[in-house]
């Protein structure tokens, strides 16, 4: 087995210490607002969020600061950098990817991934992602293939929590996305610079209401 597959696996293994588990990136309001009540709307709430979100997003960002680590292009990174942030439509999304970028920086160091040492510009989820893959020799698409499911297992694990869904139905929804991100790979990849960015209003609401939801399991 290549050793860039073992270092893919461990960079989107849930042992990772990054965090991503304390958030629900909206669903927990949405489940409090009973948009998503069961197998059917869990499906269909992945697969938009995945295909209008993050393929305009954090995949389309993560293709071209791989492809910025790759040249060593401090300039563009910082650039990206900052549309990585601009495009946080709530504080709420923003603080978690900053708190989550900031998890999987610390870990570059005991790691030995030694490219972020001299770097000044603000850190984001997705450049890290990327600068990790870059200096584990990860290819592109499966370094994209990894951070999509990642995603799509942590929104499954939160709504088997809040739904509830079994583990089973879990398993089944996480089988029912592959074709979805297989396209949303292929997609994020052809999508420009000038391009990224995403406007989901009502994910953008329900975030916004999270923030101050009475009560809740995940973290805002």
């Amino acid at each position: 087995m290549p050793s860039s597959l073992l270092r893919l696996l461990q960079l989107s293994s849930p042992t990772l210490p990054v965090g991503a588990y304390a958030y629900s990136q909206g669903v927990e309001a949405a489940v409090h607002a009973q948009i998503v009540t069961d197998e059917v709307s869990a499906l269909s709430w992945i697969q938009d969020v995945l295909m209008n979100g993050l393929v305009y997003g954090d995949l389309a960002l993560l293709s071209h600061f791989y492809q910025a680590w790759s040249k060593k292009d401090y300039e563009k990174l910082q650039t990206y950098s900052a549309l990585s942030l601009a495009i946080r439509e709530t504080a709420e999304l923003k603080q978690e990817d900053q708190h989550i970028a900031k998890a999987l920086l610390r870990l570059a160091a005991p790691l030995e991934v030694d490219i972020f040492k001299t770097q000044i510009f603000e850190k984001t989820y997705s450049l890290v992602f990327a600068g990790f893959a870059q200096h584990w020799k990860v290819p592109l698409e499966e370094a994209l293939q990894a951070f999509a499911w990642s995603w799509m297992e942590n929104q499954v694990a939160a709504m088997i929590k809040l739904v509830p869904l079994g583990q089973t139905q879990g398993q089944k929804l996480i089988l029912k996305m592959d074709t979805a991100i297989q396209q949303a790979v292929q997609l994020a990849q052809e999508v420009p610079i000038a391009l990224i960015g995403n406007s989901l209003p009502h994910l953008a609401i329900l975030s916004s209401q999270h923030e101050i939801q009475y009560s809740r399991l995940f973290r805002s």
